[in-house]
């Protein structure tokens, strides 16, 4: 099975600029792509795979110096995002829901590219050294890494940089088919959830605790001049604050799940038809059957 490790990176200022650089690289090879299966589309009425692209890219490559600079594995990943997106589209439409057309990506909403495999990269086991990166990227590593790993995907929130590692493990042994302990979940409004032994989960409300400081946030943001920098700078504030009630969730969610899928042996939760804020949760007790292993 597959885990990702998600750690910190520390990029010093050149860094930073390199990353950044890399960003709006695969940005603008992402809305190409997507051009070019629109056009091909238009002018023959069918459209482009994803393998016809990685033929195109090649030929890019060996014309343009500056796109054969960069690992191709990571120009292939921005490639499989948009064929993931059209994969996406076509299966919402197969299923009667709300298609959601793949959209060109502006510089405010392109924050992530990775490698589709572990090649072109290097990591030893502190830093990590690809094409296009000056230097060594230190990694943060809070807690160890297996060794086999499949790939790597590197995210920009605000200004900090995350990079999670996709990592082939070997499958959890199930346990008996004997049940001891079980329990039932059913999510509330008011509160988070009830279990069926009494136990009430109360909903923390991350985001009431945070609400009187992010009006403020937002009311300096609103004054700013729209392209000043004083605006960047403010819209930033806004996107930490946010940023903080999402670790804040995220983490909160980790604890639960984990607390009850290792008190318990068999763990039911009523099947919700709408998504929701806690989807993350309701889907982690779907398949909590087992025992996660210690270093997850």
């Amino acid at each position: 099975m597959l885990l990702t490790y998600k750690y910190r990176l520390l990029p010093t200022k050149c860094q930073h600029t390199a990353l950044a650089a890399l960003l709006e690289a695969q940005r603008q090879l992402y809305n190409a792509a997507l051009e070019e299966r629109i056009d091909c589309y238009r002018k023959t009425g069918k459209g482009r795979s994803y393998i016809d692209q990685c033929k195109a890219l090649t030929e890019c490559r060996r014309e343009l110096p500056e796109m054969s600079a960069l690992p191709v594995s990571l120009q292939r990943w921005t490639l499989k995002r948009l064929d993931d997106a059209y994969a996406g589209f076509f299966r919402r439409v197969k299923c009667r829901g709300k298609p959601g057309f793949p959209r060109f990506r502006g510089k405010g909403w392109y924050n992530s590219f990775g490698f589709k495999e572990f090649s072109g990269i290097s990591f030893n086991g502190e830093r990590l050294y690809f094409n296009g990166m000056l230097g060594g990227l230190y990694v943060n590593l809070h807690r160890e890494l297996p060794p086999d790993i499949h790939s790597c995907v590197f995210k920009r929130t605000s200004r900090k940089w995350w990079v999670s590692f996709q990592v082939e493990l070997p499958k959890v042994e199930k346990r008996a088919e004997s049940t001891t302990i079980g329990i039932g979940i059913d999510l509330g409004l008011n509160v988070f959830a009830y279990q069926s032994d009494g136990v009430v989960i109360a909903n923390p409300r991350f985001s009431r605790q945070t609400e009187h400081e992010m009006r403020r946030r937002q009311r300096a943001l609103a004054r700013c001049k729209r392209g000043s920098r004083n605006r960047q700078k403010a819209k930033e504030r806004v996107a930490r604050l946010h940023q903080k009630v999402v670790n804040q969730r995220t983490t909160w969610l980790h604890q639960q799940s984990a607390h009850i899928a290792r008190s318990y042996d068999l763990i039911a939760v009523e099947d919700l038809r709408e998504p929701s804020p806690r989807c993350a949760f309701h889907c982690f007790m779907r398949s909590a059957t087992r025992k996660p292993p210690d270093n997850v």
